[in-house]
């Protein structure tokens, strides 16, 4: 408990108000004037004081242990330590807390380049991290690792416990320094040996599997990959269809998907959320010229997050006949916190809603046709043919 300061008590205070009245008993609005000017400074030096004081038992046990002078570590280490235990104590697991020290190495994925291995990483409700993306011509990809590997440890350092950002840093590191994984795969340890390397995402390909019809692979979404998409459709003929893969796609920056959904969408709502303040947002589409080629859209258990925000907009505005399995089902609305030291959290703040209304988060997209792996190429090419035949560019 903060104690009170001696001359913020009442008796003091009394005493106070006493010593100045006497004298000034003959000129009261003389007297109003100086009592609030006293009183203002004894409440600032007050406040002052009980912020000086307030330090509450985190504080405090940082501070004892940082001065018992028995452990080497910094009050920067604990007051991180702190803050991912009070983010793991929430049960919010997609919240993460970003120090200074991580942040360039959070935006420079955002932006397609870094240096490290070629992965993405996620933490599940297991706890347990594992692979999300594996970038095609990445060190990982040659070595083999596949989307739903359990990380268990880096250079020999046992990274269950801890934080998403922490793991990335880790992963990070000068181009050709090599970096040990052990993973899990079906119960099985798998140890391999990489060398880092300077990544170039490359988060959308495109290609024509036959007359008139494109393949369009969006492999996360991060800046610009809502102009990509259009350059490359605007390049492409594909007026029979276009088959959009999102298997293995991680998510990103909603508003990278939903830019593409803007172009395959004639107004109306993309998606929505509500703030627990009750603050409503929705994204929608203003075009009335969108591509009306028809669309088939690809999903696995691997499609998460932003990538399944356009999945859904895409199903329920019957834009488009969903393929493959069940999605992932993360669906949270992330904001960041600066905190006073530059460091950020990344908070849950809300649920995305698909245009329909309906959560992903915790539910996933349900395909239109449930399809294996093994056939998936050569049914969306039967689909997509029946498609055409019903649908037009002009309707």
């Amino acid at each position: 408990m903060v104690r009170e300061p001696d001359f913020l008590r009442p008796s003091i205070i009394t005493k106070i108000k006493a010593k100045i009245l006497k004298p000034l008993s003959g000129n009261s609005f003389r007297a109003s004037g100086i009592i609030f000017i006293v009183m203002t400074l004894v409440f600032a030096i007050g406040y002052s004081t009980g912020i000086r004081n307030s330090d509450g038992p985190v504080d405090e046990a940082i501070k004892e242990i940082t001065s018992a002078g028995q452990s080497k570590v910094t009050k920067q280490i604990l007051q991180q330590a702190a803050i991912e235990g009070a983010i793991k104590a929430s049960g919010d697991q997609w919240s993460n807390y970003f120090p200074t020290s991580a942040l360039d190495i959070f935006q420079d994925q955002l932006n397609n380049q870094y240096t490290g291995v070629g992965i993405i990483l996620r933490r599940p409700t297991s706890g347990v991290l594992e692979i999300a993306s594996v970038e095609a011509n990445s060190p990982a990809a040659a070595a083999g690792i596949k989307v739903s590997d359990q990380l268990i440890e880096i250079n020999g350092t046992d990274v269950q416990g801890a934080s998403l950002p922490s793991a990335i840093a880790m992963l990070r590191g000068n181009i050709g320094k090599k970096v040990d994984l052990l993973l899990l795969r079906n119960g099985k340890d798998i140890l391999v040996s990489l060398k880092r390397a300077k990544i170039t995402a490359k988060n959308v390909e495109i290609s024509t599997i036959s007359k008139d019809v494109a393949l369009l692979t969006i492999s996360s979404f991060s800046s610009l990959t809502a102009n990509d998409v259009q350059w490359f459709l605007t390049n492409t003929p594909h007026s029979k269809g276009i088959i959009i893969d999102l298997r293995n796609n991680p998510g990103g920056i909603v508003e990278e998907a939903v830019g593409v959904a803007r172009q395959f969408i004639n107004g109306g709502i993309i998606v929505s959320f509500q703030k627990a303040s009750g603050e409503k947002v929705i994204f929608e589409s203003t075009e009335t010229g969108a591509d009306q080629a028809p669309l088939i859209v690809l999903i696995n258990r691997s499609t998460a997050s932003a990538a399944e925000i356009l999945a859904a907009a895409l199903q329920d505005r019957n834009r488009a006949v969903i393929l493959g399995e069940k999605s992932y089902g993360k669906g949270t609305v992330q904001e960041f916190k600066t905190l006073n030291d530059g460091s950020k959290l990344e908070l849950t703040v809300a649920f995305y809603r698909s245009p329909s209304g309906r959560l992903i988060e915790g539910k996933g997209v349900m395909p239109d046709l449930v399809v294996p792996e093994s056939v998936i190429a050569s049914k969306s090419l039967q689909v997509l043919g029946g498609l055409a035949s019903l649908i037009t560019p002009n309707n």
